[in-house]
């Protein structure tokens, strides 16, 4: 059956060219309700297909989202253990400087220490040396006898 832009009458020369059809129902209960029943499933498959899609993609949003916050969760683990890692070196390098520091200032006592005692060393050789000098010279003044003053010449 071939579709024509119009169809003539030749009886009357009526022209349809276009009709318009509101709705078709089938004369058989049967049928009607076969047909009803069709469209229900039809309607029902579409919906339920339309649901599942809307859930997978829901569930795909889901999964994508767990896996970009897991990833993050995982990058501010790695930097926080990062900057623990910073944390611990500089404070040993801080404990390094602190205990060398210490051992400087320890060395630098000993050091003066050692310095004052050695000039207070040389300080008491000197002093028993002048003693000494003294009680020679003491001994010495002692010990000869003395000079008999010159004559006297009047």
């Amino acid at each position: 059956m071939k579709v024509r832009d119009s169809f003539r009458f030749t009886q009357n020369n009526l022209c349809i060219t276009s009709v318009d059809i509101q709705s078709v129902e089938p004369v058989d209960q049967r049928t009607r309700d076969a047909l009803q029943k069709s469209v229900q499933l039809a309607i029902e498959i579409t919906t339920n297909s339309q649901e599942a899609a809307a859930r997978h993609e829901a569930e795909r949003l889901e999964q994508e989202a767990k896996g970009r916050l897991e990833r993050q969760r995982i990058t501010d683990q790695a930097e926080a253990e990062r900057a623990r890692k910073e944390l611990l070196e500089l404070e040993a390098l801080s404990m390094a400087v602190e205990s060398t520091g210490a051992a400087r200032a320890e060395a630098q006592s000993k050091t003066e220490a050692a310095k004052i005692e050695g000039e207070a060393a040389v300080l008491q050789a000197k002093l028993k040396a002048e003693a000494l000098e003294i009680e020679t010279v003491s001994l010495n003044l002692h010990s000869t006898p003395s000079p008999s003053p010159p004559p006297f010449n009047p």
